[in-house]
């Protein structure tokens, strides 16, 4: 056989496959976390940190990076995850400043002497956010 009737059947070959593996790829969608699985994920995060506390309440930020819980005792609780690091604390009323930001789904948080805690919070709702500030402001 002629050495460009080999040339095109393996150009034909590469460009099938391309497009059955590229096409595969490209069209793969990432797998959504829903709510529910995200914040049963923080709280067993948590308890692996404080396995005394009971929690009575998750409420994560939008990104799923952040989560605020309400613990039984009446305290709250944080769990954040960020580039692969996570940690939990339990907050204490006198460690942090709390202030409202422009959007009504937002809070700022200050933690002056933990900045990884520290940051703006953006919650999937309105009434997520000021659930969150009162358990905040209520904390024992």
């Amino acid at each position: 056989m002629e050495t460009w009737v080999w040339l095109v059947g393996a150009v034909f070959v590469a460009m099938v496959l391309f497009y059955y593996f590229g096409r595969a790829k490209a069209q793969r969608t990432p797998t959504e976390v829903s709510v529910d699985e995200a914040n049963g994920w923080a709280r067993r995060e948590f308890g692996r940190s404080y396995p005394d506390d009971r929690v009575a309440s998750v409420i994560g930020d939008k990104e799923i990076e952040t989560f605020f819980l309400r613990l039984a005792d009446g305290k709250v609780g944080m769990y954040r995850s960020r580039r692969g690091k996570g940690q939990a604390i339990v907050v204490q009323q006198s460690d942090y400043r709390l202030r409202a930001l422009p959007e009504a789904n937002g809070l700022q948080v200050d933690f002056p002497e933990n900045d990884f805690f520290s940051g703006n919070y953006y919650f999937r709702s309105e009434q997520d956010a000021a659930d969150v500030s009162t358990w905040m402001l209520n904390a024992r």
